[in-house]
């Protein structure tokens, strides 16, 4: 079973990502490959340095992009979806699909486990929910040595429905949904059906989530396209969470204007891939950790040599941490 892990310009992360896999996998036997957009050539040069058994394949953006990253431009807003979801489907029929933010803190059995996805025609497994249990399904319906399979309930699973009331408010449908549910609550209980990235995917389910193009991350598209599949999935989670996530850093700021704050993210992340670079790094191989604050503290005043960018850092972490408190999710 390939593992696939969605890089873009935060080597300093996908060490961590990496590592973790080799040391919490006992018995992997597969692949890693690195789907990169952009990250420059000599952060991944230290990768393969560190890692030489990885394979790494680049976007169709990826030239341009990390040009513009190295001359300290922001890249075109185009996330490579069609490029994600093409490479997957050359590959396990099962897969792991990791982002580089991303990292393994529980030791697992991987061949064992790889047997039960295949034995049971798994199609997604979530590894990681945040401990919000809105994200995962508690309608178990068979137990497993690793995971529980599950049969999520959700308002609707007609998809023209979900689409009039999560998407389109057609007929003023999503109006209504809301003077009579928790409009947010339905809505989350549809990630107990989908993910991103963060744990195992067959094929086919990838694949119909990401059926049409795509230069964006629509979710809710995704949800959808799901929904008119039609397709019986099997489903389910780890019987506990096994993948840890950091909210301290996000590789661009798309899908984050909400949070209210402007930061120079890729300054943060090229001051932060130095440090790396050069051996100044927080301590990669402790898994139960978030990165320090202290590192990235000390990184960002050691090069801006003013305390600017540190107090936007701090102000717009808050801001991105409180999101996800207000869903339900620990940080």
């Amino acid at each position: 079973m390939d593992i696939y892990i969605k890089s873009f310009n935060r080597a300093y992360l996908l060490h961590r990502t990496i590592a973790s896999i080799y040391y919490y996998l006992n018995g992997f036997d597969g692949r890693i490959i690195v789907l990169d957009d952009g990250t420059p050539q000599k952060y991944l040069d230290k990768i393969v340095e560190l890692f030489p058994d990885i394979q790494i394949i680049k976007s169709p953006y990826y030239e341009q992009k990390s040009k513009d990253i190295s001359l300290i431009k922001v890249p075109k807003k185009v996330i490579p979806a069609d490029f994600w979801r093409d490479e997957v489907l050359k590959g396990s029929e099962y897969f792991i699909l990791l982002e580089d933010d991303m990292w393994f803190t529980q030791p697992v059995n991987y061949k064992d486990f790889t047997k039960e996805i295949y034995d049971l025609k798994m199609d997604m497994i979530k590894f990681l929910w945040l401990k919000n249990t809105k994200l995962i399904s508690d309608n178990i319906i068979q137990k497993t040595a690793f995971f529980n399979i599950v049969q999520p309930k959700v308002l609707t699973k007609n998809p023209f429905l979900f689409d009039a009331i999560f998407r389109t408010n057609k007929f003023k449908l999503g109006s209504l949904v809301i003077k009579l549910f928790n409009h947010k609550l339905e809505l989350l209980k549809y990630y107990r059906l989908y993910m991103v990235a963060g744990g195992v995917f067959s094929k086919r389910y990838y694949e119909t989530c990401w059926k049409s193009s795509q230069d964006n991350v629509d979710e809710l598209k995704q949800i959808s396209q799901l929904l008119k599949s039609k397709i019986d999935t099997n489903i389910g989670n780890f019987k506990k969470e096994i993948l840890k996530t950091t909210l301290k850093t996000t590789a661009t700021l798309i899908s984050k204007e909400n949070l209210g704050i402007t930061i120079d993210i890729f300054k943060i992340n090229e001051i932060l891939n130095e440090e790396w670079l050069n051996g100044n790094t927080y301590k990669i191989d402790d898994f139960n950790s978030d990165i320090s604050t202290d590192w990235i503290s000390k990184s960002l005043l050691k090069i801006t040599k003013n305390k600017s960018l540190y107090s936007t850092w701090e102000t717009w972490y808050e801001a991105f941490r409180l999101s996800y408190k207000k869903i339900g999710s620990e940080i």
